[in-house]
């Protein structure tokens, strides 16, 4: 059960451990292996992939020095990491992969160089070898050790499996690159619609400084730049437009009010131009005379007056024209760039709803960590406390034998006594031996001092073949009981003989009374 526990504990280290190393890691390294497949830090994240064994190791270049790495030993491959910035990256030395295969991998110690070993790569895509060292010859074996432990546990892919992933990781490059290029075309004719868009606000400005409005601002630039690299708020644009439309709602009503008021008054002046026409005609046909004709020289110079003022109003009717075909050529161009903006607008919210969603799925991600984190630390605990409850029952089992050996040891002594003898005496002496430091082995009273048992631990290492009395054999064949009543003072620790009484599954039981000597010897007679 400890060795369970350890080895969970472990386990649980390690996979903490490779965590670390790869919060650290770049996320955008990366390095080639024989077989033309790129290894990436996502490789390293999935779920049977285990941390074996990780140390600081020396990798000797083509030119003879070393470069310090970082080894991590997983069940699949054998990889060396360099640190960068305070960042982990795959290393780079001699144009070599950094991560090796461990299918087809051979150890090998380097002649003269008890620190050094060979990695030899014998795989299919191409044999590639790497010279090694640690800090000491132990370190040294101790790698050897973890890396064949892990070839020989490694689990054999299959040629067809390999074929397919490497097709698959093919399909997915030219897909990606597909992508990519796609991309690249889209920004491109971003770039250009924005530059043909300043063109024509160029052109613009220049038809309103060449048309007589030249005191008219017109920006000739965008309001955006297409090369910042953020995406432009399209929000804060249309709710400008809308507000220079109604600006122009308003001008453009102005403007009709005024165009009216010249229609009116070009109806009356109309109206006179008629009257006086008639009243010159009727003149001519009545013949006034030259009086007359002078008092009509006013009136003609008015009617002149009246066509140079019709003339002007044709060219104002004229004009008015051209603006109304000004006006619905820009409210078509208005309607268009409304619908334009809406149809970005829904895309913006498309996109925000996208972006929503991803970050709903990290939520859910991140609390599912957080709970598996909590599920790893749970268990570290309980392995913890079954851990140190074992350690209780071992202290406790421990204890009891050294209370077993000491009550060995105090029945001993109390039969050795500081004299080196004892007394045995018949049965029909046993009257006068009634007192409370004897007690009676088969039927025969040994006299034994029993404040011996209370001497110092120093004396409890014993071996168990001391365990048996030196009694001799016709002692022992007179008698015919095998009983043994001891009396004990009082004053003896209650705590050794509960222990003795609990112990006594591999030892030998023993009956004790604590009745007087007289009542025993009665008994056996």
């Amino acid at each position: 059960m400890i060795a369970a526990v350890d080895l969970k504990v472990n386990e649980y280290e390690k996979k903490q451990k490779l965590l670390e190393i790869l919060s650290r890691t770049e996320n955008k390294t990366y390095t080639k292996l024989k077989n033309g497949h790129v290894f990436r830090k996502q490789d390293l994240m999935k779920k049977e992939i285990l941390l074996l064994h990780e140390g600081l190791v020396y990798w000797k270049t083509a030119t003879g020095r070393f470069k310090d790495t970082l080894a991590l030993l997983l069940t699949d491959v054998l990889l060396f990491l360099q640190e960068k910035d305070q960042k982990y990256i795959f290393a780079a030395v001699d144009q070599k992969p950094s991560v090796i295969s461990l299918q087809k991998l051979i150890v090998r110690e380097v002649a003269n160089e008890e620190r050094g070993m060979f990695l030899i790569s014998t795989s299919s895509a191409g044999p590639e070898m790497y010279e090694v060292h640690t800090n000491s010859k132990e370190e040294r074996n101790n790698w050897m050790r973890h890396i064949q432990d892990a070839v020989e546990s490694c689990p054999q892919e299959e040629e067809g499996k390999m074929n397919e992933s490497d097709e698959d990781r093919h399909i997915a490059e030219a897909k990606a690159s597909r992508i990519q290029k796609c991309q690249e075309s889209l920004n491109n004719q971003d770039h250009q619609i924005c530059s043909y868009l300043e063109e024509k606000l160029r052109i613009y400005a220049e038809l309103g400084g060449v048309s007589g409005f030249e005191d008219v601002h017109v920006e000739p630039h965008l309001l955006i730049k297409p090369n910042s690299g953020e995406t432009p708020q399209a929000a804060s644009l249309v709710a400008a437009a809308l507000r220079e439309g109604k600006f122009i709602v308003q001008a453009i009503q102005n403007l009709t009010c005024l165009l009216y008021s010249i229609q009116a008054a070009l109806a009356i002046q109309d109206s006179h131009r008629e009257l006086n026409r008639l009243l010159l005609q009727e003149n001519e046909k009545t013949g006034w005379g030259h009086g007359s004709r002078l008092n009509l020289l006013p009136e003609q110079e008015k009617y002149w007056n009246l066509e140079k003022q019709r003339a002007e109003l044709a060219n104002i009717h004229k004009l008015k024209q051209q603006f109304q075909q000004e006006q619905q050529r820009w409210l078509r161009e208005c309607d268009e760039r409304q619908q334009e903006l809406e149809a970005r607008e829904s895309r913006l919210g498309q996109r925000e709803r996208e972006c929503r969603y991803q970050e709903k799925l990290l939520e859910g991600s991140q609390q599912e960590r957080v709970l598996q984190l909590q599920e790893y630390q749970q268990s570290l605990e309980r392995l913890q406390e079954g851990q140190k409850k074992v350690e209780r029952e071992r202290a406790s089992v421990k204890m009891q034998k050294q209370l077993l050996l000491h009550w060995k040891h105090c029945q001993q002594s109390s039969l050795f006594s500081s004299t080196g003898s004892y007394e045995i005496m018949e049965r029909n002496q046993s009257d006068s031996l009634c007192g409370k430091n004897t007690f009676c082995l088969n039927e025969a009273v040994v006299c034994v001092p029993l404040s011996s048992l209370n001497r110092s631990e120093s004396s409890l290492i014993y071996e168990d073949g001391v365990y048996g009395l030196n009694i001799s054999n016709s002692d022992m064949a007179k008698t015919s009981e095998n009983q043994v009543d001891l009396e004990m003072d009082t004053s003896c620790q209650p705590t050794l003989m509960s222990a003795l009484w609990k112990s006594t599954g591999p030892y030998q039981q023993m009956s004790f009374s604590c009745k007087s000597n007289k009542d025993a010897f009665n008994n056996g007679n």
